[in-house]
């Protein structure tokens, strides 16, 4: 595997084969998830649960998914089938304060109608903003 403080980093096209990947795993598993107490909710009192409630359930369930894998490894499992990893910049395992603030950034990144993500291949060290922000980056294995 090599030192991950001095690996090599992550392509774009690895990133994207990865979040691929990530997101068609992470947004069936979480719609479907959500929707079990959104339907009982429904069923027991008639309502319909609130659009901003259901946004707030899925990033949630979202940051959870991500996180809990950055915590515990370092990857997803779109990062295992695209062989990368993500690490702190010194090259160790994240802690949940620092995947809360990758998140956060990534979602900015892709706010950003992804400029976050194609300001890497003009980076010399390939780190797109939610790397450069949050102090950790994606290295290949």
């Amino acid at each position: 595997m090599g030192n991950n403080k001095t690996a090599e980093p992550a392509t774009l096209l690895r990133r994207l084969g990865a979040i691929i990947y990530d997101t068609v795993l992470a947004g069936f598993s979480v719609v479907i998830i959500a929707a079990i107490p959104a339907y009982a909710f429904t069923a027991l009192t008639g309502a319909k649960v609130p659009d901003v409630i259901m946004i707030l359930v899925y990033a949630a369930m979202t940051y959870g998914f991500f996180g809990w894998f950055w915590t515990h490894g370092g990857q997803t499992l779109g990062m295992r089938a695209w062989k990368v990893r993500v690490v702190t910049e010194a090259g160790q395992a994240l802690n949940w304060q620092q995947a809360r603030s990758r998140f956060g950034w990534a979602i900015l990144s892709w706010a950003a109608l992804g400029v976050g993500f194609l300001i890497s291949l003009f980076d010399p060290n390939r780190l797109t903003w939610h790397d450069r922000f949050s102090h950790t980056r994606l290295v290949r294995l």
